[in-house]
């Protein structure tokens, strides 16, 4: 049954992604035979177009090898691989009349259809496992085989990627079973109309008790998918490679490398003279705004820990009144609600000390504009891990040494993942995860993530 899911899943994203593709070639022939006539010759006729459906083939290919078809991926993991799969698509299609020695099609054409497609493609296959997911085409059960701490670890990751279409459908723990025997483990799994997977914790099981496990797992006829030592590698970057008969695991600090580093700040410098140069109005404006609507300064300056553990002034225009740390102190000593939720989010919601003018500017990050200023100073990035508070060392405890070895970013993975909503520990998790597993496609997901967060005012306080 699943195993046919997973076939009409697959089935209906091909057909999905034959009429991106498809619908992107249209777009680029009525955009090449319309507006660019004004300076090109007259486009050839539209038939010719149609007889070259043949190259959809090289798509599909392209799409399969890059496992668009049959591995489940995360949605800007899913978004890297489409971008991937149409660069080498459209590089194939573009070198086919250096091989054949005649035109096959305008490369113009092919060009402005790639344009498209980069946008199209994922966007459909987004909207079409959503569908999948909902009609339950998708929906993988899971049970998680292991120590309660694994599974919850597990459980909350899961919330963050229900796209994936795995729900869980139950959890065998060994502290429910005495002698630890595999098999009655096993017999103990909750079987619907559609076979689960196990996830099995490695870290749960004894060598010798996973073999069996395997084996059991193998006669049975269940997947099983090892989640190794969750708690160890769940901020880790690791690539694996089989040395002889045994399979390793490298890990990686990509962020940590100098030329990774190199090519970040040049992007980002050049991003950054970008920003300032368009966002000028709004940072005009926001001043103005700032200065009309309360006493005090315009520009709010707050020391926090930079790269190397150095001290810097992180500045924003002014959200709170200008006697908010005053303010914040009686608030926590005469609310004790108020305290558990500053000491678990370091917010507090509905803020009172925080201005009318200043919650505008907060919903839509605007009052974090002149970090800009920062990152031409070298003491932040674009995007990097939370710039903590002098006062939070304490709390950030042995994450702090990966953390200062990178600039601060105006934003990162924790902002798009749920802003101030998140808990102070699951920020601390994801810094070190970005900073382990950084790649410029991860900025750029970032980068766009942010802006739709932004634009949404999700999570803002």
């Amino acid at each position: 049954m699943r195993r046919f899911g997973d076939l009409s899943a697959g089935s209906v994203l091909l057909l999905g992604d034959l009429v991106a593709v498809s619908l992107s070639y249209v777009l680029a022939y009525c955009l090449r035979s319309s507006v660019l006539t004004l300076f090109l010759p007259q486009a050839f006729p539209f038939e010719q177009l149609l007889d070259k459906t043949y190259l959809l083939v090289v798509y599909v290919f392209v799409f399969a090898y890059e496992g668009l078809y049959t591995k489940r991926l995360a949605p800007w993991e899913e978004t890297r691989r489409c971008f991937r799969g149409m660069v080498i698509a459209t590089a194939a299609i573009m070198m086919l009349p250096f091989v054949l020695r005649q035109l096959i099609l305008s490369r113009l054409i092919v060009l402005i259809a790639f344009s498209v497609g980069v946008g199209l493609v994922p966007l459909g296959r987004v909207l079409l496992r959503r569908r999948l997911v909902a009609f339950g085409v998708l929906r993988q059960p899971l049970v998680l085989v292991g120590n309660p701490e694994s599974a919850d670890l597990f459980r909350r990751e899961l919330d963050r990627h229900r796209s994936l279409g795995y729900m869980i459908a139950g959890r065998v723990e060994l502290s429910q079973h005495h002698g630890r025997d595999v098999e009655s483990l096993l017999a103990t799994v909750p079987c619907g109309s559609v076979r689960p997977a196990l996830v099995v914790f490695s870290d749960s099981f004894e060598p010798n008790e996973l073999k069996q496990l395997f084996r059991v797992a193998e006669l049975r006829r269940f997947e099983v998918l090892v989640v190794p030592n969750s708690a160890l590698l769940r901020t880790q970057a690791v690539e694996t490679e089989p040395v002889g008969s045994l399979l390793v695991m490298r890990y990686r600090d990509n962020l940590l490398r100098p030329l990774n580093v190199a090519t970040k700040r040049m992007l980002e410098l050049v991003l950054c003279v970008m920003s300032l140069l368009l966002l000028s109005p709004i940072l005009a404006v926001a001043a103005l705004l700032v200065r009309l609507s309360s006493t005090g300064p315009v520009i709010f300056r707050q020391r926090r820990i930079g790269r190397g553990r150095r001290m810097f002034d992180c500045v924003k225009f002014r959200t709170m009144r200008p006697d908010a740390e005053d303010q914040l102190q009686q608030l926590l000593q005469r609310d004790a609600r108020v305290r558990e939720e500053w000491e678990k989010y370091a917010r507090i919601s509905g803020d009172p000390r925080v201005t009318g003018v200043g919650r505008l500017l907060r919903r839509f990050s605007i009052d974090e504009l002149p970090q800009l200023w920062n990152v031409l100073r070298g003491e932040m990035s674009l995007i990097g891990p939370r710039p903590y508070l002098p006062r939070e060392l304490r709390q950030i405890g042995d994450y702090l040494d990966t953390i200062v070895r990178v600039r601060p970013g105006m934003t990162g993975l924790w902002q798009v993942s749920g802003r101030s909503m998140l808990p102070f520990g699951e920020r601390l998790v994801l810094d070190e995860f970005y900073i382990r597993n950084w790649s410029l496609w991860m900025d750029f997901s970032i980068l766009l993530r942010t802006a739709w967060v932004v634009l949404s005012g999700r999570g803002a306080c």
